[in-house]
């Protein structure tokens, strides 16, 4: 559909042509699909392939498809280690925009799948200073899991107190006292109201969609300025160039395709597999991704010159009007 120039090099972007709410029905008929745009991929001159969205998610954070393919011609990420990468630097420049120190605040992380996991665990390795109350919130059949990962975060040094929560059909009380939330829930439905933020509040979301009302969210930091709402997925590693695939259906939207990403932005799942054709030392990732993995991605972002986009939301970015009036609260 789009082919991305970037100072790391080239990278494509190929579609399946299936919505992301079919996935969950497609079993193994998805997995084949992703083969078959892997070795698509391939035979366009890609020496590495992500798996974007909700893909990984339902083909066993890829190892489904590493099957399916046997011996392919392009090596296959899911693309998570990036993108925790890329929530936990969003959430150390809204910190700094907001003039916050994180061992000062609670933090609530709604969501504790591939994603949401991984992002605490790469921000707690960081050292930047735990945060004084973490809130874990997760749908009801997966609080025994997150019971233990709390007991696993003691065990490993965290001092500060842990709550557990549920976030069906909504989030409790105990997440919106916290200070910054990350979100990274990959249920569809809006679960975050924003109405009922606390004035001061910050959230880092890389929920697929939203799990919230962006518009809502969008007003909110426009006519009040008192919260922060940004998406915690896009990066960027210099100027770049998009052009939509060479085909008339898509020539015709042109204008409107290449307006949907910010300028000199990549989606952070599609930066992992650009990023490992220029360090093919980088392990793939396939299955969840642990602290050293996430540590290595972090460390090679950062020799790569590669940062947070620009606070935003959806296709808004967030005014140095808004930021000014936000870090005076």
């Amino acid at each position: 559909m789009e082919e991305l120039s970037t100072p790391l090099g080239r990278s494509g972007f190929v579609c399946l042509p299936t919505f992301a709410d079919e996935l969950p029905a497609r079993g193994g008929a998805l997995r084949r699909d992703a083969a078959e745009a892997v070795e698509f991929a391939a035979s366009l001159g890609a020496r590495c392939v992500s798996l974007a969205g909700m893909i990984p998610a339902h083909t066993a954070y890829g190892f489904d498809v590493v099957r399916a393919l046997g011996s392919p011609a392009a090596r296959v990420t899911t693309g998570h280690a990036a993108t925790a990468a890329s929530v936990v630097k969003t959430t150390m420049a809204a910190m700094a925009q907001a003039r916050r120190d994180i061992s000062e605040c609670a933090v609530a992380v709604v969501g504790l799948g591939s994603i949401g996991r991984s992002s605490l665990e790469l921000l707690l390795a960081l050292e930047v200073g735990p945060p004084k109350r973490l809130v874990l919130c997760d749908v009801p059949s997966r609080l025994r899991h997150l019971a233990q990962f709390a007991a696993d975060l003691s065990a490993r040094g965290y001092i500060g107190e842990i709550a557990i929560c549920g976030s069906e059909p909504s989030l409790p009380m105990q997440a919106y006292e916290a200070d910054l939330m990350i979100a990274a829930n990959s249920a569809d439905g809006v679960i975050l109201n924003i109405e009922r933020l606390r004035p001061g509040t910050i959230v880092v979301d890389d929920s697929f969609p939203h799990c919230f009302d962006a518009g809502a969210a969008i007003r909110r930091m426009e006519r009040q300025g008192d919260v922060l709402v940004v998406g915690g997925g896009l990066l960027t590693c210099g100027p770049s160039e998009q052009k939509p695939a060479d085909d008339l259906v898509m020539l015709a939207d042109a204008e409107q395709f290449l307006g949907l990403r910010l300028r000199d932005t990549i989606a952070s799942c599609q930066l992992e597999s650009l990023l490992q054709a220029v360090r093919p030392d980088l392990p793939v990732v396939h299955g969840l991704v642990d602290i050293p993995l996430a540590l290595a991605y972090w460390e090679a972002l950062a020799v790569a010159g590669v940062e947070a986009a620009p606070l935003h939301l959806l296709q808004h970015v967030v005014t140095s009007e808004c930021l000014r009036a936000f870090s005076h609260l």
